[in-house]
């Protein structure tokens, strides 16, 4: 079972105030970070907890989370709220101190106000979750760094001279003096560094200067918006685009093609309809006037008069592409009819639902058609 205790901390990771029921509110205020000079820490940010005794007024808040984290009523939730609070209330007359986890302490002053005390190792922010104190050297550290290496430098110096005092006996004293007094005033450890950094920061920001008149100036980056490594390099010129004029020719299969009056010509008299090939891409049905279709010819489906051949196709579909006409005819099989490519014209491939010899037959075969959703036209052969 979820204690309120645990609830609380968990509701203050997500809100920013968190009441318990007559006994007071926890409300919480984001805090940027902060830097400890002196000892050498720097915070992340965090959330600064307050204690507000006035704050007893039920939000509902810590009662619902309670009663949904383990599976129990409203009611129960608000009685097991209650009982925690008339125990805390005994513990803290009792000068006892009350914790609660990530949050902090609670406890009675001498003059028996409730104080609060946040938990300093837990952060309640979720933006600075993964976030540590990190630990620099103080200013006394490193006075006290550079007063060592200044010590232990001299104490070399002195136990080379000091060997060399055996041999020299009383002209080491003179020598021991000069060579303490050059040693202090030339350790590299007490030499000024301004001059090294002048040469460093100079090195940084004369690049820096030279690209910032050089982008906005020799290359295009204000007006695209977008910058490329050629850029940065002063000896690379970009060439102008230059371009050439050509002219489209017409393929030899498209000055080859028919115009529609010469492909109308070379149809059959009996045709109606039939597919004119624009490119290679586009086909446009085209549907022939009577006039230029022989009075002999089959009439518009689906009625058929005058029926004097003996082989009539019922044409549903006209297709450029064999993989295309395969499909309606295998389509046509399966809903019951004796589908074929009867043949291929102007490059189409024409697909009958059926042949027929006598009108009775074709018509038959023309209405089973439109109950099925296809129409199409007669072709006589």
């Amino acid at each position: 079972m979820v204690s309120v205790e645990e609830l609380i901390g968990e509701l203050l990771l997500r809100h920013n105030c968190v009441i318990i029921p007559s006994f007071g509110g926890f409300v919480a205020k984001q805090t940027g970070a902060s830097i400890d000079y002196r000892n050498g820490v720097m915070s992340p940010p965090k959330k600064s907890l307050l204690f507000n005794r006035q704050l007893i007024n039920n939000d509902g808040l810590l009662i619902a989370e309670l009663a949904v984290s383990n599976g129990i009523d409203y009611n129960e939730s608000t009685k097991i709220v209650g009982d925690l609070v008339g125990s805390w209330n005994v513990q803290l007359r009792r000068g006892e101190r009350i914790s609660i986890d990530k949050v902090g302490f609670l406890f009675f002053d001498q003059e028996k106000n409730i104080c609060f005390e946040q938990d300093r190792f837990f952060n309640l922010l979720l933006d600075s979750y993964g976030l540590g104190k990190v630990h620099f050297l103080s200013e006394s550290d490193v006075q006290f760094a550079q007063k060592i290496s200044v010590e232990s430098a001299i104490n070399s110096e002195e136990r080379t001279e000091n060997k060399s005092a055996i041999v020299f006996n009383t002209e080491s004293i003179s020598i021991n003096k000069e060579a303490k007094e050059t040693v202090i005033i030339s350790h590299p450890a007490l030499q000024p560094k301004t001059k090294i950094w002048k040469y460093i920061a100079a090195a940084c920001l004369l690049p820096i200067a030279f690209y910032s008149f050089w982008l906005p100036v020799q290359t295009n980056v204000l007006e695209s918006g977008m910058i490329s490594v050629k850029d940065f390099n002063p000896f690379y010129h970009s060439e102008e685009g230059s371009y050439n004029k050509q002219e489209l020719k017409n393929s030899d299969k498209n000055n080859e093609s028919k115009t529609l009056d010469e492909s109308i010509a070379d149809l059959p008299e009996d045709v109606s309809v039939f597919s004119y090939q624009y490119n290679e891409d586009l086909y446009i049905p085209i549907r022939i006037p009577r006039n230029k279709i022989n009075t002999s010819a089959v009439q518009e489906t689906p009625e058929v008069t005058n029926i004097s051949s003996k082989n009539f196709e019922f044409i549903v579909g006209c297709f450029g592409s064999e993989e295309n006409a395969n499909n309606l005819v295998t389509l046509l099989k399966e809903k019951g009819f004796d589908a074929y490519i009867t043949d291929v014209s102007n490059g189409l491939s024409r697909i009958s639902a059926g042949k027929a010899s006598t009108e009775q037959a074709l018509q038959t075969i023309i209405q089973d058609a439109k109950s099925h959703g296809f129409d199409g036209w007669v072709l006589k052969k």
